[in-house]
């Protein structure tokens, strides 16, 4: 499906996205770290807090960018130019987009995306720290520097 033409406050949410990129591309960048797990005891039992991830600063700022971007797009729904496979409509839940899945995204499925990146991490600690990890989040906005064009 075609890309539809991109709104001028599109672009310029795009824009201050792909300003983070060079941090995101270089080799010593780690988006989190993880505190250690410790242990303490509360009415006899002991019991472990669980490690969380810090985000790094940069990573912070795209957190705070992206909604921009995504807002108004429903996280779950399909979109029109979301690919059937063998019969079976594409249903976000059970679904994982690898790095390779951003090459010929859509402006509406990379705003998914993002929207989706929130969502998994407000229901795992970490989620995002994952997916920059396995390069989706560099590869999504290579896309839209594509888009962007």
């Amino acid at each position: 499906m075609k890309n539809p033409k991109l709104t001028q406050a599109q672009i310029a949410v795009i824009d201050q996205l792909l300003e983070l990129l060079p941090s995101f591309e270089n080799p010593e960048f780690v988006p989190a770290t993880w505190s250690d797990p410790f242990y303490f005891d509360k009415d006899g039992v002991r019991q472990m807090m669980m490690p969380y991830p810090s985000y790094h600063p940069v990573v912070a700022e795209f957190l705070n960018r992206y909604p921009l971007l995504a807002d108004g797009i429903h996280p779950y729904e399909a979109l029109p130019e979301d690919e059937t496979r063998e019969g079976v409509e594409f249903n976000v839940l059970g679904t994982t987009f690898d790095a390779d899945y951003f090459a010929n995204a859509t402006i509406d499925q990379i705003r998914r995306y993002f929207m989706l990146l929130g969502r998994g991490e407000r229901f795992c600690d970490g989620h995002i720290d994952g997916e920059f990890k396995e390069g989706k989040v560099v590869a999504a906005l290579h896309r839209l520097a594509v888009l962007r064009g």
